[in-house]
């Protein structure tokens, strides 16, 4: 009886395998990204965040202004990324076993999962732009 339900549901769970390989190679495309976004955007703004400290901007502060740039961009990206995926649901309804297409444990899950990475990949620039020297920011103009 096991090898009839393994011939059975064989097609499917490579679909699903497939499907959740792509799935994990684009939350690290994601990330990478994020990081690279959010990474440029650090180096642009070196002078500024130079400017800022040399003002008397904590670090604290500089930490604050770069995730809270990450966290709106990842924000943005959720939401959009929610509605597609809503969008979507009647495609993908004919793969999914014991659950909805749009079953909101998982999108809450996926949404709260997508928005922890984001951070992780935002707090490395963050870091680095806490430690901005003023006075090398300024000389480099």
């Amino acid at each position: 009886m096991d090898e009839v339900l393994d011939k059975e549901v064989f097609e499917r769970r490579v679909q699903m395998l497939l499907l959740t390989s792509f799935a994990a190679l684009a939350l690290l495309l994601a990330i990478i990204g994020i990081y690279g976004v959010i990474s440029n955007a650090v180096s642009q703004r070196t002078q500024e965040i130079g400017i800022r400290v040399a003002l008397g901007a904590q670090p604290a502060d500089v930490l604050k202004q770069v995730m809270g740039q990450g966290l709106t961009l990842s924000l943005a990206g959720v939401a959009i990324g929610v509605v597609l995926a809503l969008a979507a649901t009647r495609l993908m309804s004919s793969l999914l076993f014991e659950v909805t297409a749009s079953d909101p444990a998982t999108f809450i899950g996926v949404s709260v999962l997508l928005v922890a990475v984001s951070l992780a990949a935002t707090y490395i620039p963050a870091q680095r732009a806490m430690r901005v020297d003023p006075v090398t920011a300024l000389r480099n103009e």
